[in-house]
């Protein structure tokens, strides 16, 4: 999916017609919780607290369902369903793909605010 279409766009134009000036610090406090979420579930692998993981997973699944990130927000979905059972490769590898696609969100929301 390209960074384009990783995002609903409706929703991020209301959000950014509604909260006008503080859309930027919206983006800017994704950015950075986000970042400490990724940085907790790669840790919660280590230590094999799929508990953990789960949580952080739906937590991180509101935030980015709220701004709009929509392939973020399904690569949540996708492990709050798999954190109990599937395989540590295959929730290491979906933690991947959803940084990959946070990276991917992120750059068009700063794209918004930017242009």
């Amino acid at each position: 999916m390209n960074a384009s279409a990783s995002l609903d766009w409706e929703l991020v134009g209301e959000l950014k017609e509604i909260m006008a000036e503080g859309f930027i610090t919206l983006v800017e406090s994704y950015e950075r919780d986000t970042g400490k979420r990724l940085t907790e579930m790669y840790r919660a692998m280590e230590q094999g607290d799929r508990t953990l993981l789960r949580q952080l997973a739906h937590s991180l699944k509101g935030s980015s369902s709220n701004l709009g990130a929509v392939e973020v927000t399904a690569h949540c979905v996708a492990l709050e369903h798999g954190a109990a059972g599937a395989a540590q490769e295959d929730l290491l590898s979906l933690i991947g793909r959803l940084e990959a696609s946070h990276d991917q969100a992120l750059a068009a929301l700063r794209s918004c605010v930017d242009g």
